[in-house]
């Protein structure tokens, strides 16, 4: 098991763990989301290749419409 930090929030996932495993495990909407790992930005076609370590820092920020 790994434990990772996403959005100030600790949690724990198998070690095998691809970002995008990640975000639907957590049930998060993958439409106008932005996520970076340790302050890198990564693409989304990126996200099933992109595997978490042990106390990484994961940050999502979804886009809100308004005016």
């Amino acid at each position: 098991m790994i434990t990772v930090n996403i959005n100030n929030q600790e949690y724990q996932f198998p070690n095998t763990s691809s970002l995008q495993n990640i975000l639907e495990d957590l049930k998060i909407s993958q439409n106008g989301i932005a996520v970076a790992i340790n302050e890198s930005v990564i693409s989304n076609l990126e996200w099933s290749k992109t595997f978490l370590s042990n106390n990484d820092n994961v940050l999502i920020i979804k886009a809100v419409q308004g005016g």
